[in-house]
């Protein structure tokens, strides 16, 4: 996906693993929004 559209930021909802997410730090900005019961977990409402 990253090859074909180059986007400048990726919204990524839910966990970002680090065997799937490492060494693309330099192909876009990555904008982390939590899955809905780790935010309810973390006190969210």
């Amino acid at each position: 996906m990253l090859d074909e559209l180059e986007p400048e930021v990726v919204l990524v909802y839910g966990s970002m693993p680090r065997q799937i997410f490492e060494g693309l730090e330099n192909r876009a900005r990555f904008v982390n929004y939590p899955d809905w019961i780790t935010y309810k977990k973390a006190g969210g409402h």
